[in-house]
């Protein structure tokens, strides 16, 4: 099992992004990383990115959090996750948005710990075709050589920049299992970074939960609404 963080500084929504400081004094790239690595040793957290110039920095972070890093495609994050993949052996990964400052950590050690339980699947997921967890919070567990299966099919371009699309888009051909999650977070939120009133709202989370608490997150959304 390992762990691909997918981050470039090329963001349209808000320039630079990954840069951007935490209230936790962290940039939040350095923050995603070190999400990451509650979860799983150094040996298994990559950080995939693009060959672009100005994604040299994301390495030079990467290298100094002592984590592997992946350079391929600006776009085609399809083909730039199967070629991760394939350099590094991986088998299983959790897809891990580089503007996701907020996960479920303790949910996903549960899901690793108990992955020889869900090994048959091709994605585990708290999305479904049919249902979405508060956009943000996503959770998605990916088979490698399904990814590579489904690389043969002539792929759109937003089901090459979005990897897992053509899984709920045609969730008859596959093995997907659906994890459960609370109705607090069927609320609509959103807890990832695309602009500054994003940045406001999820540090003032940051500032007040727990980790362990992660249902506290609604109510803080709410009050964080309020004040910005």
């Amino acid at each position: 099992m390992h762990i691909i963080i997918f981050s470039r500084l090329g963001s349209q929504r808000l320039k630079n992004k990954a840069k951007v400081k935490l209230i936790n004094k962290k940039k939040l790239i350095e923050h995603v990383i070190d999400q990451a690595l509650n979860i799983l040793p150094k040996n298994r957290v990559i950080l995939a990115t693009t060959k672009k110039v100005e994604d040299n920095y994301l390495c030079k972070v990467a290298k100094k959090k002592g984590i592997k890093y992946f350079r391929g495609s600006e776009n085609n994050v399809f083909k730039r996750t199967t070629e991760c993949c394939k350099t590094f052996k991986i088998k299983y990964f959790l897809r891990y948005c580089g503007d996701r400052p907020i996960i479920d950590i303790l949910k996903i050690k549960k899901i690793i710990k108990e992955f020889k339980k869900y090994k048959e699947y091709d994605l585990i997921s708290t999305n479904s075709n049919k249902e979405k967890i508060d956009e943000g919070l996503t959770i998605e567990f990916i088979k490698a050589k399904t990814l590579e299966q489904i690389e043969k099919n002539n792929l759109t371009f937003y089901n090459k920049e979005h990897i897992t699309n053509y899984f709920y888009k045609n969730y008859k051909k596959y093995k997907i299992y659906k994890i459960s999650f609370s109705k607090v977070f069927k609320k609509q939120y959103k807890y990832s970074i695309d602009s500054k009133k994003d940045l406001k709202t999820v540090n003032f989370i940051l500032k007040n939960y727990d980790y362990k608490n992660i249902k506290d997150i609604a109510g803080y959304h709410e009050k964080a609404n309020k004040h910005y």
